[in-house]
């Protein structure tokens, strides 16, 4: 998804806050006065409904799937990425400075040649490009690195407690008898260890830091990530109940340099 903002010298040749551009995912608002003060006049709850629309699947963003692309006039980027922030919860840290020779032309969007939008669109100034990309490929290098390590864990993934849902995961490790199969702890974390971590207490000794489950053929081991990386659950999973002990030391280990990581993807 690109947020392309613009400036322009005359008014766009339409009457309503946006208009599509040549596909339902290429829209631009609106930079004409009246338009530009009762939209940074409204609240982002009254405005949201003239975006959500237009937003793309979480699991499309960064992708080849995602073509999006918002052009927004230079007076109402605040408010528009506040609309985005607000309705995008994974948006925060996912945004980057993109390329202002990828915008499409006009004839590349289908305008056609010689019409007033084309003319406008095409006299246009852009201004920034800001570009949302996927944090999920970051971390599923970072985590195919750990499962490549000799340390008794063979799969590991990111559990967002906010939108109860996996955000990433690492890939099947190279050994098909130590596989495993992340997409059964979907939906089941929620109840069985982001409330035992954060409300499970011990007499003066404050929160659980780290909880372990144990399987009849392996365990979870699961870490609470609040602090910059929002709440989130750091999982590591061992494909033998024999790895504890491994599994166990390379947390240790490791840790602080990897919620460091974390947080830099995930903040």
């Amino acid at each position: 998804m690109r947020i392309v903002i613009y400036t322009a010298n005359r008014d766009v040749p339409f009457t309503t806050v946006y208009d599509q551009l040549g596909s339902q995912d290429r829209i631009i608002f609106s930079n004409s006065q009246d338009k530009i003060t009762d939209f940074n006049n409204e609240s982002v709850d009254e405005l949201k409904h003239l975006v959500e629309p237009w937003l793309p699947r979480k699991e499309t963003i960064g992708s080849k799937e995602d073509d999006t692309i918002f052009y927004i006039p230079f007076e109402m980027k605040e408010k528009f990425m506040e609309i985005i922030k607000h309705l995008m919860s994974f948006f925060k840290g996912m945004i980057g400075k993109g390329d202002t020779t990828s915008i499409p032309i006009s004839q590349q969007l289908g305008l056609g040649k010689g019409s007033s939008l084309a003319t406008f669109y095409d006299e246009m100034e852009i201004q920034e490009v800001n570009t949302v990309m996927s944090k999920k490929e970051d971390l599923v290098k970072l985590f195919d690195g750990i499962i490549n390590e000799d340390n008794e864990i063979d799969a590991v993934f990111v559990y967002s407690d906010e939108e109860s849902m996996i955000v990433a995961q690492s890939n099947p490790g190279t050994d098909a008898k130590r596989q495993v199969d992340i997409s059964t702890f979907d939906g089941v974390l929620g109840g069985l260890a982001t409330h035992k971590i954060t409300e499970g207490k011990r007499a003066g000794l404050g929160s659980l830091e780290h909880r372990t489950y144990h399987f009849s053929e392996g365990i979870l081991n699961v870490t609470i990530l609040e602090e910059g990386a929002g709440k989130y659950l750091l999982c590591f999973v061992s494909s033998t109940p024999k790895g504890l002990g491994e599994m166990l030391m390379y947390r240790r280990k490791n840790m602080a340099q990897l919620v460091e990581k974390l947080d830099t993807i995930l903040a």
